[in-house]
């Protein structure tokens, strides 16, 4: 039975293309996911491993601390020295390490500083110019050499290092010594690291000297050949909450810790994709077979007719399909490899802060896939399979198609509407509960909501062959009117609804997921907009301890800059009607009307006069919207400072030095914040602050932003930022300042998630030209008719170019718009309780959607349609 199964494999070899690419690509998804995530954790593996330079030991916090949420204790300076002079230990580096800002010139340069040893045999980056700093008394510096570039700045040079963590950050000249490089990619996220010699981190960092100097562990070079016997004098010498590690151990903690904190993420987000393309490509796959076994049914009643069973039968369609699986699936694996092997070659020749990706081809990564491929297409074909053993000799003299029977009908139907029905009660029922402002409630309402859009779509699925026959006749009814064509290409949909409809159902999961995440990254951004909107009374505010006007003056001539204010900030607070102290910013402006042109707040009129005795203050508490409730139209305003260095973080609780209170009429208006902070903004006269009423602490600029044709939020919000690269203090916010980020990282979300679905619009395509191909080889003879009764090779191409249309056509339109009920239902589930949800529909992404489904389905009509005219009329008519 295996050779008769083999010829009919090798005669219907075209017609097993299509399904074999499908599977082909579903596979190769699943083996580049794969590799992706051996590559991807291997280089987190040496990221994490290369902190450790050329270290065979390393001075570590013990496990139990490690997982306890105490106080996590240090180890000193002079513990690390200590260890390092015991004989046999050739290197001790103190793990000590901080964000750092590099000041060369007017020029700025952010960075990561680790501290520096005499042997480099213990440090994760290297001297690819110069040395690498050691000394206990000289304040020298190497630095990675981009950032070199960055500074203008060589071997040699000075620059001004400052430590972003201390608690009182002091200016620091340094001489560099070298420039660095970073093999392993440890420090890739800040741009590689600087090594500070060990003087230079003591005066960053604020401490007495090096023997005080606070780390987590240290690295350690011990001779191999002494190992055993240095280990031992090692532990002997370590404080109370260490322990000693051999290389390994660390490498294999590290792994340990990747799997712990969520290393297998990437690899299930991605899989679940590969999933779905390989569900796709089961319905083109079972659409392949049911054809197949309606035009086998000759051969079969004929098997039947000299001895072969039902079983054979059963087994013979099994064996093809589990073929078909396996050669479709190993082609895959040799595809997605290559693919993988061209990504790391790629990423070679790129900066991209992640590493060089590793090609590494497990047998998991080779296994799985085939295994699956065999398994998803073996089982799309079970249905076919027990078709065939319903074949008898006298039905197959009947050349009639294979159709579903009446009770499998009934019983789909109504599975499909109780799915429905359970799907819209479980949808509905999490509307009420995501308003609740509970976690729980919260939680349980978007699960709610995820399952009901997951028991909607299959309840659709499972009823497509009811109601997308209906829609598409609806549509070829109307189509029908533009032609001989148009009027074929509409009877040839109603011919077998069964196949149309698995056909639509594979192309109605991708556009339906598209739909459903443009859709919600569109509301989501509405929402957030209008939140920000609602939020703030600025558009862009810069803040700073010392903003320089030139680069205030830049900004302000930006495109797409309407108006601009600087103004000087203080810190003061005042005793609210309630009894509340009230931390205050106050922000000295020339006028009113000045404040007019940035500020988004509706002034009486006449607009208030703003002299030396007057206060503009919002209604209430911009944190907790309580109202202020203040009496007889005054407050007393008292201004502080925060000394550097104090405990105080501008709340007025901390060690601040107060000046003296002032009496000022208060006016109320209905405005929103203007930085982050503060529980209140007050505008007061600028004299208030040129007398000293109240002390300058800071800058603020105020933008008002009007965007021209061509432009984008995230262009002037770039180009300001450019303009306060010699500001090292500016701080950026406002509403488009957050929504330029919040819609940089949304498109960046929804760019990848597109990008993955589309596998599974790719598969449906082939499964739009495989229904078609199907179609054309039952319908060779009709065609060669229609052809001998005049129908041109124009209007036949035609008439399969419109058929392909109506099935992607209609099947996107019905995806869009239950991907738009989706979307909306999850934005409102997620973002009701932060805002007013802003229910948009993206028309854009829905333009681009149809455009698409009209070209695939053109494309997909392509070779069908040259096959259905290759053939003479008079030769189809022949055959039998």
């Amino acid at each position: 039975m295996l050779s008769v199964t083999m010829q009919m494999m090798k005669k219907n070899m075209r017609m097993l293309i299509p399904a074999g690419i499908a599977i082909l690509i579903g596979t190769a998804f699943i083996t580049a996911t794969l590799l992706f995530t051996n590559a991807l954790n291997i280089s987190l593996v040496d990221r994490t491993t290369g902190q450790y330079g050329q270290s065979n030991y390393a001075v570590s916090l013990d496990d139990a601390t490690l997982r306890s949420d105490g106080e996590v204790p240090s180890l000193a300076g002079a513990e690390a020295k200590r260890i390092g002079e015991i004989d046999g230990v050739e290197s001790a580096r103190l793990d000590v390490n901080t964000n750092i800002m590099l000041t060369g010139g007017d020029t700025h340069a952010s960075g990561y500083g680790i501290l520096g040893a005499e042997d480099g045999r213990t440090l994760p980056v290297e001297a690819s110019q110069g040395r690498l700093p050691s000394s206990m008394t000289d304040d020298e510096i190497a630095i990675p050499a981009k950032t070199a570039d960055q500074l203008n700045a060589h071997v040699g040079d000075t620059v001004t290092v400052r430590s972003t963590y201390a608690d009182s950050p002091v200016d620091v000249t340094a001489r560099i010594v070298g420039l660095t490089t970073d093999p392993h990619n440890v420090y890739g996220y800040y741009g590689g690291g600087s090594v500070l010699s060990p003087a230079l981190m003591t005066k960053l960092l604020s401490d007495p000297s090096y023997d005080d100097l606070h780390g987590y562990g240290a690295f350690l070079y011990v001779d191999p050949a002494d190992a055993s016997t240095v280990a031992g004098k090692v532990k002997a010498q370590l404080p109370e909450h260490y322990q000693l590690m051999t290389r390994e151990q660390l490498n294999e903690r590290a792994i340990r810790q990747l799997s712990d904190s969520g290393g297998d993420v990437t690899k299930q987000f991605l899989l679940a994709f590969g999933v779905l393309a390989m569900v796709v490509a089961a319905l083109v796959i079972a659409n392949t077979f049911q054809v197949l076994v309606a035009q086998r049914r000759k051969t079969l009643a004929l098997l039947r007719t000299i001895g072969a069973t039902k079983r054979q039968l059963y087994v013979s369609v099994l064996e093809e399909a589990g073929m078909l699986g396996f050669v479709a699936s190993a082609l895959g694996v040799g595809a997605g490899i290559g693919l993988m092997a061209v990504a790391a070659q790629t990423t070679r020749h790129l900066d991209n802060g992640l590493g060089t990706l590793t090609l590494d081809v497990t047998w998991q990564s080779v296994v799985y896939p085939i295994v699956f491929g065999i398994v998803v297409t073996v089982l799309a074909s079970v249905g076919s399979a027990r078709a065939a053993t319903n074949v008898t000799p006298l039905e197959a003299m009947r050349p009639i198609e294979l159709s579903e029977n009446r009770r499998s009908r009934k019983g789909r139907a109504v599975f499909g509407l109780l799915l429905l029905a359970g799907g819209i009660a479980a949808m509905v029922a999490s509307i009420p509960m995501a308003a609740q402002s509970s976690d729980s409630a919260s939680q349980m309402a978007l699960l709610l909501a995820v399952l009901g859009c997951g028991l909607v779509f299959i309840g659709l699925a499972l009823t497509a062959i009811f109601w997308m026959p209906k829609l598409m006749k609806a549509a070829g009814s109307f189509v029908a009117l533009f032609g001989p064509s148009a009027k074929l290409a509409n009877a040839n949909i109603q011919k077998n609804p069964r196949r149309i409809s698995a056909t639509g159902t594979a192309l109605l999961i991708g556009v339906t997921l598209i739909s459903t995440l443009a859709t919600g990254a569109a509301a989501a951004k509405a929402t957030m907009n209008e939140a920000l909107d609602t939020r703030y009374s600025v558009d862009i505010v810069v803040t700073g301890d010392d903003l320089a006007q030139s680069d205030t003056r830049k900004a302000a001539a930006e495109q797409g800059i309407a108006a601009s204010l600087e103004a000087p900030t203080a810190m003061a607070v005042f005793t609210d009607g309630n009894g509340n102290k009230v931390s205050t910013q106050v922000i000295g402006i020339p006028d009113v009307a000045s404040l007019q042109r940035v500020f988004n707040m509706k002034l009486d009129n006449p607009v208030p006069t703003l002299g030396d005795g007057d206060v503009i203050l919002p209604d209430a508490n911009i944190q907790t919207g309580k109202s202020f409730g203040i009496k007889d139209g005054s407050v007393e305003m008292t201004g502080y400072t925060v000394p550097e260095g104090s405990s105080g973080d501008g709340e007025p609780d901390g060690d601040v030095i107060y000046g003296e209170p002032v009496t000022l009429h208060a006016e109320q208006y209905d405005f929103h914040r203007v930085s982050q902070g503060a529980e209140a903004v007050a505008f007061v006269n600028r004299a208030l602050f040129e007398n000293g009423t109240f002390t300058q602490t800071g800058d603020i600029a105020m933008f008002k932003v009007k965007i021209e044709q061509g432009q984008s939020l995230s262009n002037v919000v770039e180009a300001i930022q450019k303009d306060y690269a010699g500001s090292p203090t500016a701080v950026f916010t406002g509403p488009v300042a957050e929504r330029s980020q919040w819609e940089s990282m949304v498109n960046m979300m929804l760019m990848l998630l597109v990008a993955l679905l589309a596998v599974a619009v790719v598969i449906a395509v082939i499964g739009v030209a495989n229904t078609l191909s199907l179609s054309v080889i039952e319908r060779t003879r009709e065609s060669a008719t229609l052809r001998a009764i005049g129908m041109t090779k124009g209007q036949l191409k035609r008439s399969l170019a419109i058929e392909a249309m109506l099935i992607s056509v209609v099947t996107s339109i019905v995806g869009m718009v239950v991907g738009t009920l989706f979307g909306w239902l999850g934005i409102y589930i997620v973002m009701s309780s932060i805002a007013k949800v802003a229910f948009v529909v993206d028309w854009g992404t829905y333009g681009i959607i149809l455009a698409v489904a009209v070209l695939c389905a053109l494309l997909a009509s392509v070779f069908p349609a040259r096959r259905a005219v290759k053939t003479p009329p008079v030769e189809a008519l022949a055959e039998a």
